[in-house]
């Protein structure tokens, strides 16, 4: 389907609920000329919204970003209306109400009775199987999904989901919508937490978990996790942005859905957090205190002026010693086959504590955190084995200062914070596309696109090295000797040599 197809086929959508999901898909379909058909049970909020629309438009006009013109055009399209009879003329029909099984199954029974039989009808269900949904129509091959992301006139990626029973053809003209509309659509099947909300799931439970183990406190994780390693927020600054009751809802829900996957568990730690009711910044309180004027602990940085007399990096440029080929000081840099500061060995931690490896090496080790990009990263996350004394240590922190980065000093533990949450994404990630869930394209641009990490995480896993991926989850499934670090088979075909014939 064709945009000049598009155009004079697809011009009335229907929308039913007037929340923050159902008003954003009404701006994306009348911003691009469709004819909008509103419908909510409470007619005065649907009004509410659209007339709350027009003010945030408004401001945009003022602000040089949209014209008048075109505010009074978008605003024009949409019709609020008290009836579901209304939406017999649609051409495309977006649920985005409740997430209730039941009361989703009852409004699609109507919509496929009252809409045209080639009339397109979508749930933006975030985790609610289609298949079930569509369970209750007489014809389930009409329903797919069309998962936005809040919110969604600004979010690019929209989950396309086909249940058991989708007409094929259906998903292809949904992909033509989003493109459409200017949205990267993604092909997902029905399954718990289609590709975002599963795969996502780790980036707050590794996290939590960490904290629940009394490793490292909420700050200094979230910090670690955005100036160390990339990320645009922290997963705990980001739950308290969500709701801690609602992110703790869809773990739950993730979780039964997966029949008690240990990768999936809920934490603990969140649920005393919803019994509290602190839970986030609609709460004034979450992990941060969110009252006005309010103070947050910050983390403590090591900063030391030691002159340090020797750095060695190997010849031959790696994903770890890139940071340190272009560094220039005032004492000279030898090669060699290993990353040395002033006789203590620099690595990339892979999964097991600082000791294990110094066991094994000719000298102590200082393990360094994980980063998707170390040249631009602000700060670096480090731990020592045990025979590194202070004077090594001032000198490592020193030799990073020099390099304009701040650092930071965890205890020693398997794979430290970032990497310990990156490869567990990447293993779900992996296995996603392993189970028949999705492409490993669409998976990096769902993840890219959908919660705009730094890069894909398959495509990340490729420039690390899927060995390096497989050895730390491998280690840290022997250390907690918990299901939930087991690796994915996606990644041990990958990570294994092949062999000759």
């Amino acid at each position: 389907m064709d945009e000049h197809t598009l155009k004079n086929d697809l011009k009335v959508v229907g929308v039913v609920g007037a929340g923050t999901m159902g008003i954003g898909i009404c701006e994306v379909a009348a911003r691009y000329g469709q004819r909008v058909v509103l419908f909510d049970v409470n007619k005065a909020s649907a009004e509410h919204a659209v007339g709350a629309l027009h003010e945030r438009l408004r401001k945009s006009a003022f602000k040089g970003k949209i014209s008048k013109q075109e505010v009074k055009e978008t605003i024009d399209r949409i019709q609020v209306v008290d009836d579901l009879a209304h939406f017999s003329s649609c051409d495309l029909v977006i649920e985005a109400i409740i997430e209730d099984l039941v009361i989703k199954q009852e409004l699609f029974k109507r919509l496929e009775v009252i809409t045209s039989s080639l009339a397109l009808l979508a749930t933006n269900t975030s985790s609610i199987s289609i298949t079930a949904i569509a369970a209750g129509m007489k014809d389930p091959s009409r329903l797919f999904g069309m998962h936005f992301f809040n919110p969604a006139p600004v979010m690019k990626l929209v989950e396309v989901i086909a249940g058991q029973q989708t007409n094929p053809e259906w998903l292809k003209q949904a992909k033509a919508i989003c493109k459409y509309w200017k949205k990267v659509p993604v092909l997902a099947q029905s399954s718990p937490g289609f590709i975002v909300n599963r795969v996502a799931r780790s980036y707050y439970g590794e996290p939590l978990k960490m904290m629940q183990e009394g490793l490292a406190t909420f700050y200094h994780i979230d910090t670690v996790m955005t100036e160390a390693a990339g990320f645009r927020m922290g997963p705990f600054a980001l739950m308290d942005l969500i709701g801690i009751d609602v992110n703790y809802a869809v773990s739950q829900t993730v979780y039964k859905a997966m029949f008690n996957d240990p990768r999936f568990r809920p934490s603990l730690i969140q649920g005393e957090m919803v019994a509290a009711n602190t839970l986030g910044k609609k709460t004034k309180q979450g992990f941060y205190n969110h009252h006005e004027g309010a103070a947050n602990p910050k983390v403590d940085y090591v900063h030391r002026d030691a002159q340090f007399n020797q750095l060695t990096v190997p010849e031959e440029e790696t994903f770890f010693s890139e940071m340190f080929c272009d560094f220039e000081y005032n004492q000279r840099k030898w090669q060699g086959d290993k990353v040395i500061v002033s006789g203590c060995e620099l690595r990339l931690s892979d999964g097991r504590l600082a000791k294990e490896v110094a066991a094994e090496s000719e000298m102590p080790v200082c393990l360094v955190d994980l980063s998707f990009n170390y040249k631009k990263s602000k700060t670096i996350n480090l731990c020592f084995s045990p025979e590194v004394n202070q004077f090594m240590k001032n000198r490592i922190v020193a030799c990073f200062n020099q390099m304009g980065k701040n650092v930071l000093v965890t205890d020693d533990q398997p794979a430290l914070i970032a990497l310990r949450t990156i490869v567990m994404l990447i293993n779900e990630a992996a296995d996603a596309v392993f189970n028949g869930v999705c492409s490993a394209k669409d998976v990096d641009l769902s993840m890219r696109y959908g919660v705009n990490y730094p890069k894909g995480l398959l495509a990340f896993a490729e420039e690390l090295g899927w060995g390096h991926v497989a050895s730390t989850l491998e280690n840290l499934h022997q250390w907690f000797g918990d299901d939930r670090y087991r690796l994915s088979p996606y990644i041990r075909h990958l990570s294994k040599p092949s062999r000759e014939i």
